[in-house]
């Protein structure tokens, strides 16, 4: 019987990007297994996993007493010696030599100022290794596949993308109270949700705060208005930060919002656009190519360094037609559609 592992290392972090898709790709791999009796699925978790996926197909089992990196290159090679290893967050053993892996993007060559060195030298090496030995890497987006192929030499044709999917929105209940928590007016803000990475291009929602006075700004994720004040920026009284929200928080946050802005200035997909717009929430994301390719027409656009052109996209959220982008999101961003052509490439 052929063994297949999956690295499930992601099961000891907060749900974040990579951590989404690894969650989901997992269950739809799950869903799509049963009829698969001639091999054996294990998803091999170290000892401190947060949380579990409750999955029917798929055996889960803990293996050895590292955690971390270290548990992920010195004991999965180990444990998952006699099979092909699946891993979905980046993040792989180098000494793996049987496995496929998504890398998710290549910000680490193209923004190595939002990354410490040790980080950066670190993911470089490891997905020029993993690029080079690993028999399928995974992508999300042709964007990434480019970037892939350009900054670690991967060839395109080892490469194969596999979308991010949405669907994971139909089964998640919102949960209003974050309104009452935080006295959030419900239709009368615009939303964001970032982190403390360059990347996101924060400082630019902070800057058209400045120039919208009359907009309530509410600001989601892992962000702190204390680091920003620190670094210079001004925050306005019409920008309230709220921390990490859960899913059911978030998902009621994107029900009642009057838009969502999302200004990166680098990603290989993005979810958080497509969240929004599964819920005919009117978007506004940052003209870079990634997003061309992903959302289309289905958004408007604005400048990474002109808070001027954002403040004016807010403005005509009205004229942006937003009937339609749930149609379209759950017909091209699918996680049982992503799982599907890994299933392919596997067996």
């Amino acid at each position: 019987m052929k063994k297949i592992y999956i690295n499930g290392r992601f099961l000891t972090q907060k749900t974040t990007g990579v951590q989404r898709y690894a969650e989901e790709i997992v269950k739809a791999l799950d869903s799509q297994i049963s009829d698969k009796k001639n091999y054996k699925w294990i998803l091999l978790v170290p000892k401190n996993i947060i949380r579990n996926l409750n999955l029917e197909n798929i055996e889960v089992k803990k293996v050895g007493y590292l955690k971390g990196h270290l548990w992920e290159q010195i004991e999965l090679p180990f444990y998952s010696k006699d099979g092909i290893l699946l891993n979905f967050c980046g993040c792989a053993p180098i000494l793996k030599k049987n496995q496929m892996t998504t890398i998710h993007d290549a910000a680490v060559c193209v923004m190595p100022e939002s990354f410490s060195f040790l980080f950066r030298s670190w993911y470089k090496l490891m997905f020029y290794v993993v690029g080079k030995q690993a028999k399928k890497i995974f992508t999300v987006s042709e964007f990434s596949k480019k970037e892939l192929n350009k900054y670690f030499n991967i060839p395109l044709e080892k490469i194969e993308i596999t979308y991010n999917g949405i669907n994971h929105m139909s089964y998640i209940n919102p949960n209003d109270n974050i309104f009452y928590k935080y006295s959030i007016e419900k239709n009368n803000y615009i939303l964001a949700v970032s982190s403390l990475n360059p990347s996101k291009n924060f400082k630019l929602i902070l800057k058209t705060a400045k120039v919208l006075p009359e907009y309530n700004f509410i600001i989601a994720g892992g962000t702190n208005s204390t680091v920003f004040k620190e670094q210079g920026f001004e925050i306005t009284s019409n920008v309230k930060f709220i921390g990490y929200v859960n899913d059911e928080e978030l998902v009621a946050l994107y029900k009642y919002a009057s838009c969502f802005v999302y200004p990166s200035i680098y990603e290989g997909f993005g979810i958080p656009p497509l969240e929004a717009m599964y819920f005919n929430c009117p978007v506004i994301v940052s003209d870079i190519v990634v997003f061309h390719e992903i959302i289309g027409n289905h958004a408007l656009y604005c400048d990474i360094n002109d808070e001027d052109i954002l403040a004016k996209q807010i403005k005509k959220i009205n004229v942006l037609e937003t009937e339609n982008n749930k149609k379209y999101v759950l017909e091209k961003f699918n996680w049982q559609i992503a799982a599907k052509k890994i299933l392919n490439n596997i067996l």
